[in-house]
């Protein structure tokens, strides 16, 4: 079961071009840092992805002319707001998990 669902998962891996990788990554980054993000980042990755042949050539003549330090400085940044957000969630989880193990044995106390 568990094998057919790694196969299933790797051929729909396949199938997403590799010019779509960063623009994925961009936009699973926003659904972090924007506000109402599902409204917002899900409307600008459908627009974009329909019409990437028209905003592809745009963003990267912008691009092109940004500074290095400002390119490698937001990347930077984004790995910093993932791995936050990410630690954050980790923490929670693992406090969530403690919490309810602790809750469920009878206090020796009362």
């Amino acid at each position: 079961m568990v094998v057919r669902m790694i196969k299933k998962y790797l051929g729909l891996l396949k199938k997403i071009p590799e010019r779509h990788y960063f623009p994925i990554f961009i936009i699973v980054s926003l659904y972090f840092i924007v506000p109402m993000s599902e409204i917002v980042v899900t409307l600008g990755a459908i627009l974009y992805f329909k019409y990437e042949t028209k905003v592809r050539p745009v963003v990267g003549r912008l691009t092109e002319r940004l500074p290095n330090w400002i390119t490698y400085g937001g990347s930077v940044l984004f790995f910093l707001v993932m791995i936050d957000d990410t630690l954050f969630y980790v923490v929670l989880f693992i406090m969530a998990i403690w919490g309810a193990s602790k809750a469920s044995k009878p206090d020796p106390n009362d």
